[in-house]
């Protein structure tokens, strides 16, 4: 059995698990998220190395996992994905060959200052003969050096980088079934994570990505709009957004007056976030190899708020569920407040079949 340990470093937290990986099973021996301090980290950007690098020992030495190697996501406005198409190639050089020239028609970085990765989605039969359609990631090469180091700095070692759309898929998605992997026939399916200070929006068939966007909405913005409209403080207004959500019955010691106008504060301050989802999703359907979308899973630490998924639901037509980042592991009884706030570090943790290479 070996052990696989990933971290998620966001702009209001770290959250690490460590997963147990058998022949027949995958288990979730540790799990743990911590605050950060503000300012460190914005929008997926590294501010302040140092202090992160301070603030990741102390996670590290609080969580006690195990080992120094972790695997790590990365995901902010300075992350390409487009998807290209190319005839079919099996050699794997003439295809990295390939897509590498691609990129630098395809990809607003120039080749000497990124970090590019590929993966394969499907082949079809084109006019010109067999095709492969692929989703192309670049990163700029001194972000990821720069996280790199952070982490090193810590006493921690990087055996892995992902983007954090693919570990969201992984983690909320089940794989396909074999008989019905590659069908045109199959749906495709959504993921919206909202995160503190941003979302995303995924879009999967087969759960490989066909397409993501990052939103400048997060969390924070419905806190603050509970804050502003009903005068309460930042971690009261934080509490009530999970405690009375945008529906229910209502909240033990509050008033009547005080819950409806959370609710109110909390409809009006979804609005942008439900229109940027809408606004993704459309231009999804605008690209050629678009399918029709199935459902929606919301997950992220803002889908323990109470009727965000059905306000989500009403606002873009399509069925929302909330996710469960756990569904696929041997994982015991977590406290869905924990659950709700690690799917990126466990979905970086099941980064093969077996979920560990």
């Amino acid at each position: 059995m070996s052990t696989v340990v990933a971290l998620d470093i966001g702009s209001s937290a770290i959250a690490g698990v460590e997963l147990k990986v058998g022949r027949d099973r995958v288990s979730l021996s540790k799990a743990s998220v911590e605050p950060i301090s503000s300012g460190l980290v914005h929008d997926g950007e590294i501010l302040q190395p140092d202090e992160l690098s301070d603030e990741l020992k102390r996670f590290w030495k609080h969580a006690k996992f195990s080992g120094k190697k972790v695997r790590l996501g990365v995901a902010n406005q300075r992350v390409v994905v487009r998807v290209i198409d190319l005839p079919v190639m099996d050699d794997d050089a003439d295809r990295a060959a390939a897509v590498e020239f691609e990129a630098g028609e395809h990809i607003p970085i120039p080749p000497d200052q990124s970090v590019v990765d590929f993966q394969p989605i499907m082949r079809y039969q084109g006019e010109e003969g067999e095709r492969e359609r692929l989703v192309v990631v670049a990163a700029h090469r001194e972000m990821v050096d720069q996280l790199v180091s952070v982490v090193k700095r810590a006493g921690l070692q990087p055996v892995g980088i992902d983007l954090e759309a693919f570990a969201l898929l992984r983690a909320l998605q089940a794989p396909p079934m074999v008989l019905d992997e590659g069908s045109v026939d199959t749906p495709a399916q959504a993921v919206v994570h909202v995160g503190a200070e941003v979302t995303h929006v995924i879009v999967s068939v087969d759960r490989n990505c066909h397409f993501t966007r990052m939103i400048g909405f997060g969390g924070e913005q419905l806190t603050r709009s509970i804050e502003e409209r009903v005068k309460l403080p930042h971690d009261e207004a934080e509490a009530m957004k999970v405690a009375c959500g945008l529906l229910g019955p209502g909240v033990q010691g509050w008033d009547k007056s005080t819950v409806d106008e959370v609710r109110h504060a909390l409809a009006l301050g979804a609005r942008p976030l439900v229109r940027e989802v809408a606004r993704s999703l459309d231009y999804y359907r605008s690209q050629p190899f678009s399918r029709g979308i199935q459902r929606i899973t919301l997950s992220g630490g803002s889908s323990l708020c109470t009727g965000l998924d059905r306000y989500l639901q009403q606002g873009v037509g399509i069925k929302v569920d909330v996710g469960d980042p756990l569904g696929q592991l041997d994982a015991g009884d977590v406290p869905s407040e924990l659950s709700a706030r690690i799917a990126v570090a466990v979905g970086l943790s099941l980064d093969t079949p077996g979920g560990a290479s």
